[in-house]
């Protein structure tokens, strides 16, 4: 029985669960007295680790030790190198180094930016902006139109654009095949921008994807067509996903990942200047963390992971 008071985050959900099984994953979980935790056994050249994608759900600070040791438990009995972890309450990197933790390059991201939709939608749409919620309610006198698919073929339209971003920001996509099976679950949802243009013709300008969790939805990805960019499809786009989760009765809409960095020259500022600039909260995680099992496999494993990571930038 699940402790009605953990909130797991999207990716500790059963849904999540089936659908890292489907890709051929061994998951573990294990629910506590005031932790739980959805665990999957991902492998490496040198052996398997344990990862808990923003894991383990604490019911508060204290509950991390208790927490620590199951997942060493379930670590060990699987002979892993180690357990990666990335607890939804902030942590010190002190508080971490208690339960045997070292800081580790980040997978998810240790911040996020959030909308409350308990809102009214005039109280949104005050938090958008004038300028912005313009062009959403303008959009069809623009020639632009917004359309959901769940279509393979769509997800072409999307990828395009989802490349050139990542070429531009400096960052590793997913891999197609990992988003088209998204879409064959319920929580994948691709949306498309598409631009009539003086004959008529439909371009796609602009795609996302957006997940829909028990309680929030997710600003999962997004491209766009930089030609097209004074259109603001991807504010179109971002507008009518957050009515949508709105309507759909989400509680709040979690727009995914940003930089606490006022560096222009950081690769996810302008992408956090554009999520911010809709209104919202700022959300703080904890942060990835590696708890070694064997330390001399990790030791390892931590000298190759940065040579792993320039092998993967160089193949893209």
């Amino acid at each position: 029985m699940k402790n009605p008071a953990l909130k797991p985050h999207f990716l500790q959900s059963e849904i999540w669960e089936d659908f890292q099984r489907a890709e051929g994953y061994e998951i573990f979980r294990e629910n506590g007295k005031n932790y739980a935790f959805m665990a999957i056994l991902k492998p490496t050249s040198l052996g398997n680790y344990l990862f808990l994608p923003y894991g383990p759900t604490l019911k508060d600070k204290s509950a991390l030790k208790s927490a620590a040791v199951a997942i060493k438990k379930f670590a060990k009995e699987k002979n892993c190198i180690f357990a990666r972890i990335e607890p939804t309450i902030p942590f010190s990197a002190a508080e971490m180094k208690k339960i045997g933790a070292k800081k580790s390059h980040h997978f998810d991201p240790e911040h996020t930016w959030a909308m409350d939709l308990a809102q009214s939608e005039d109280e949104i749409a005050q938090s958008i902006g004038k300028n912005k919620m313009r062009a959403w309610k303008n959009r069809k006198n623009k020639g632009i139109s917004v359309r959901t698919s769940k279509k393979a073929e769509d997800l072409e339209i999307f990828f395009k654009f989802y490349e050139s971003v990542a070429a531009k920001d400096n960052f590793q996509t997913n891999e197609r095949k990992y988003l088209e099976n998204q879409l064959k679950f319920d929580f994948a949802t691709l949306y498309i921008a598409d631009y009539s243009d003086e004959n008529g013709k439909k371009i796609p300008i602009a795609a996302t994807i957006m997940y829909t969790g028990e309680d929030a939805s997710y600003y999962a990805y997004a491209g766009a067509d930089y030609k097209f960019r004074k259109k603001e499809a991807g504010a179109i786009l971002l507008i009518q996903m957050i009515f949508d989760a709105k309507n759909a009765g989400k509680k709040i809409f979690d727009f995914w990942g940003i930089t606490t960095s006022d560096s222009p020259k950081d690769p996810w500022y302008g992408f956090t200047k554009f999520k911010k600039s809709f209104g919202g909260y700022q959300i703080d995680y904890a942060g990835t963390y590696d708890i070694p099992i064997n330390h001399s496999k990790y030791r390892i494993y931590s000298l190759l992971r940065p040579i792993n990571r320039l092998k993967r930038k160089i193949k893209r």
